[in-house]
């Protein structure tokens, strides 16, 4: 199959020499061939050497998204099994020795298929195509995933935001393939976890904190812990699981706290020894500092505080409040867990935020003893530093 060529401006090439997998519709020489909304090309230096093949989308600034650099690879549906394959033989320890069967199966531009995601929930699979060129192509991705998975359904969260900025329509939840499930019970770490992969956020479930929560499973024996932003409460039943003395979740949703205690009981604690509370998280912070509460560990968790580059400012000075009241809220020797997912931020802004912080709380030096980022299911591109979207610091205060 012959495909319609782009062909890229002077010294414009050498980013995807490195890897990286985006190329900029300013990059791309005019006149530029009529190529239909997310149809792949073939794209090529000034000197005519071949770059890569990949999608396009001439409604977008990222214009085209590289999918191989291998000129004699089709994108087939051999291409799409051979991908899935290789993203399965990077996670098969995470069954084996992280005690779980969830995980994110493709993470997008970490695993060599922009705009494609797939999370694996038991024996279901829950995917989004955020850009035209993966929606175009997601046939074939569904045909692999059910040929090299054998999944019982597979479920679609295109109700994503993301894709409107491709022309795209957000989708409600719905089948793709198999069954659908209400709820599906997912295990880790030893803890028993209900995930909604119809109605949930994300996908259904927070992957990306697996590691995280394990860590604070370890620190939380005979513990008071306080889980802010706790959605359906991951971290409050891995301190629950290791024996924390009193367990605080807050979070806006009355029905992510309703399912957070039914996980609770789900692995066998009563909920009433637990606090819930449905609210708005600075104002519940302020409540608590007021009445003279203090927490042996507080996490922080909150969503992208910033979506783009314009929200940064505003969104370091969030950060820089809430860091201020978890501080606040820490007792003496006590563990903060602070997390931000919000991709413009670096992980360095995101250190210096939390040292401002720290000034601010009069809680000084603190120690971070554990800097996490992604997990193993979450690969991101050695030349794309933009896609290391989170970061979390686990401070001695």
């Amino acid at each position: 199959m012959v495909l319609p060529i782009m062909r890229l401006k002077a010294r414009r090439e050498k980013d995807i020499i490195r890897g990286h997998p985006w190329i900029f519709s300013g990059a791309i020489q005019a006149p530029l061939p009529q190529v239909p909304r997310g149809g792949l090309v073939d794209v090529y230096a000034i000197d005519n050497s071949f770059l890569g093949r990949g999608y396009y989308n001439a409604e977008t600034d990222i214009a085209i998204r590289i999918l191989t650099m291998n000129q004699d690879e089709p994108i087939d549906l051999d291409f799409f099994k051979k991908r899935i394959r290789g993203a399965m033989k990077l996670r098969e320890s995470l069954e084996r020795h992280q005690q779980t069967n969830a995980y994110r199966l493709i993470h997008s531009e970490g695993d060599l298929l922009p705009g494609f995601i797939a999370d694996k929930y038991a024996d279901y699979l829950s995917v989004q195509f955020s850009t035209a060129g993966a929606d175009a192509l997601q046939g074939l991705f569904i045909e692999a995933l059910v040929a090299e998975m054998q999944p019982k359904g597979i479920f679609a969260r295109n109700d994503i935001f993301g894709r409107t900025r491709e022309g795209l329509e957000r989708e409600f939840p719905h089948a793709l393939w198999g069954e659908t499930p209400d709820f599906v019970d997912i295990q880790e770490h030893g803890a028993t976890i209900r995930v909604d992969i119809q109605k949930g956020q994300k996908t259904g479930f927070f992957l990306d904190q697996r590691d995280k929560r394990g860590l604070i499973g370890q620190l939380a024996q005979g513990k008071s812990v306080l889980n802010m932003f706790s959605y359906t409460g991951g971290f409050g039943v891995m301190a629950a699981l290791n024996h924390a003395r009193k367990i605080t979740s807050v979070d806006q949703s009355g029905p992510a706290i309703a399912m957070a205690k039914d996980i609770m009981e789900l692995n066998g604690f009563d909920p009433q020894h637990s606090q819930f509370i449905v609210g708005d998280a600075f104002t519940e912070m302020d409540r608590m500092i007021a009445g003279g509460e203090k927490f042996d560990i507080v996490i922080l968790d909150p969503p992208a505080f910033a979506k783009s580059m314009k929200d940064k400012p505003q969104a370091l000075r969030a950060y820089k409040k809430l860091n201020k009241l978890g501080l606040d809220l820490t007792a003496e020797n006590g563990v903060l867990l602070t997390c931000s997912c919000s991709g413009p931020i670096t992980l360095e802004e995101f250190r210096e935020t939390v040292i401002d912080a720290g000034v601010k709380a009069n809680k000084t030096p603190l120690r971070i003893f554990q800097e996490m980022e992604h997990g193993i299911d979450h690969p991101v591109l050695l030349a794309m530093p933009e896609s290391r979207y989170l970061k979390a610091l686990f401070c001695a205060v």
